[in-house]
């Protein structure tokens, strides 16, 4: 059911609407090709983005004045074609004409003027398309069945179309598309995105360290005794402690490999409160440990 939609000229997938550079690029090349080879301007917005079944783009290219392009070239973009009015413009631009004289020409006449702005166009674009050969020497152009898809019946095609004005002298140009290459494109644009997005994994880790807890404690002395003295305390007994200094209390921290000394800190009252203060920076080896993770 999907399949069948879309080949009706419906249902054009999100992650195309969302490769935006994409579209920004596709629209400053027919943009500046419209001034050139048409003196003329295009909206900041195509008005047709459609998707074609193979059968249906045909029958629809058929109708305008086409140029396909061979898929070992050009692997996405398969053909551009426009309307009488824009190969009528083409002709006016070129041997300096007006544009209703120009209108009086044979289709033939009209095709074999437009084939070179059509191949200038589809360098413009094809410049900033993966895989394209912008840059070639040889022609880039080939039969329906050499383009990317081959134009079979249950291939998928996207077609852009712009208006170039002005209004007096409306026309259309066509870039077609094959859809699953450019599905491929969006999803990798995609890919890449998120993954720019996305911490390194040293970083996560880093992350994760400085923001985890670890026990600290401060000790403010030491004092050896025997199995026996610590088997008979009880509650309520006083242990002196003689050389104890307030003003030097060691700053430890718990870590998987023991208790480490990180500082040096001493006694005091903030906000009526019992509390600490260092009395120098963390101790440098517990910080070129952390740097190190």
């Amino acid at each position: 059911m999907l399949r069948k939609k879309m080949g009706a000229g419906s249902g054009l997938p999100p992650t195309i609407l969302r490769y935006h550079d994409f579209w920004s690029a596709i629209h400053q090349s027919v943009s500046g090709w419209a001034a050139q080879a048409l003196d003329g301007s295009v909206p900041p917005a195509p008005e047709i983005r459609r998707v074609y079944s193979g059968a249906s783009a045909i029958e629809a290219l058929d109708q305008r004045t086409t140029f396909f392009f061979n898929s070992k070239l050009s692997p996405g973009l398969c053909a551009i074609a426009t309307d009488g009015a824009g190969a009528a413009r083409v002709v006016a631009r070129r041997l300096s004409q007006d544009f209703e004289s120009a209108k009086e020409a044979s289709a033939l006449f009209l095709k074999l003027m437009f084939e070179a702005p059509a191949v200038a166009l589809w360098r413009a674009a094809a410049a900033s398309l993966e895989g394209h050969q912008a840059e070639t020497v040889t022609s880039p152009l080939s039969e329906p069945a050499q383009a990317a898809g081959n134009f079979e019946a249950d291939s998928r095609y996207l077609i852009i179309g712009y208006t170039v004005m002005p209004e007096a002298v409306q026309s259309q140009i066509w870039l077609v598309f094959d859809l699953d290459y450019l599905m491929g494109c969006a999803h990798e644009a995609e890919r890449r995105a998120a993954e720019h997005r996305r911490p390194p994994a040293s970083r996560l880790l880093r992350e994760s360290v400085m923001s985890s807890s670890i026990k600290v404690e401060a000790v403010l002395d030491k004092i050896s005794m025997t199995i026996g003295e610590c088997s008979r305390l009880k509650v309520g007994d006083l242990i002196p402690l003689p050389d104890t200094d307030p003003g030097s209390i060691r700053l430890n921290a718990e870590t998987v490999n023991g208790q480490i000394e990180i500082g040096q800190c001493e006694m005091g009252v903030w906000k009526r409160q019992r509390a600490l203060k260092l009395k120098q920076p963390v101790l440098e080896p517990f910080t070129q440990e952390v740097a190190k993770m």
